[in-house]
């Protein structure tokens, strides 16, 4: 690793937003092929001939799986990009570490699309359901690490730095994402719950730690970070 530092700090200083925004670039490209493949995955149901209004509804009855878990990757994915484009909102060095942290956090968002469709093909199957939920979790501690190491002083990656409140909520946003993924993972290895309508508590709990937030802080408004 160290040998990347140095190769690192062979590069034009004068380049350095470029490098930055190559970053940036080649993350929205996942992010947008990731949030693609999510609907790829579901195949329009073929109308027969002659088929009835009714048959034709019943066809999309059967697809309320496949569209629920597409609901909810899509909000999923689009709150990391939203957290990813936070993050990088303040970037104004970068390092290796931060780049390999970055590809970390890609990876699991590539993943989504599978384990999305893995839940949505077995729907109310405990194994798929925790395979999902430890997904998101996974793609949660590696944000919530990104956020630590980039808002770190020691690491000098940010020159202007955010209100306090700022990074409070953002962390505690960043880390409750995962823990409520794992906490639900968790009831289906134990058979207590494996509906996915479970997923829609992470509003109120966003809303929760808001609040908490602005009362800690006594700010309002805060920044959004979603």
């Amino acid at each position: 690793m160290k040998h990347d530092e140095h190769f690192l700090e062979q590069h034009d200083p004068d380049r350095k937003d470029f490098q930055i925004d190559r970053i940036i670039l080649f993350s929205d490209a996942v992010f947008a092929i990731a949030i693609t493949l999510l609907i790829i995955e579901i195949k329009a149901p073929e109308v027969h001939e002659g088929a009835t209004t009714w048959e034709m509804l019943d066809q999309l009855h059967h697809l309320i799986p496949e569209f629920s878990a597409f609901i909810s990757s899509f909000f999923v994915i689009a709150i990391y990009w939203r957290s990813h484009h936070s993050i990088f909102g303040f970037v104004s060095d970068y390092s290796s570490k931060l780049i390999r942290i970055n590809n970390y956090f890609l990876f699991t968002i590539v993943l989504m699309p599978f384990s999305s469709a893995y839940l949505s093909e077995n729907f109310g199957v405990s194994v798929p359901f925790i395979f999902y939920s430890f997904n998101v979790g996974l793609t949660g501690f590696i944000n919530y690490w990104f956020i630590r190491y980039v808002f770190n002083d020691k690491n000098k990656m940010v020159k202007h730095h955010p209100t306090q409140s700022f990074v409070h909520l953002f962390k505690a946003r960043s880390i409750a994402i995962p823990i409520f993924f794992l906490a639900a993972g968790t009831l289906a290895i134990f058979n207590l719950f494996t509906n996915p309508i479970i997923y829609i508590l992470i509003w109120p709990m966003f809303i929760i730690l808001e609040k908490i937030n602005a009362r800690k802080f006594k700010s309002v408004p805060v920044v959004n970070t979603k």
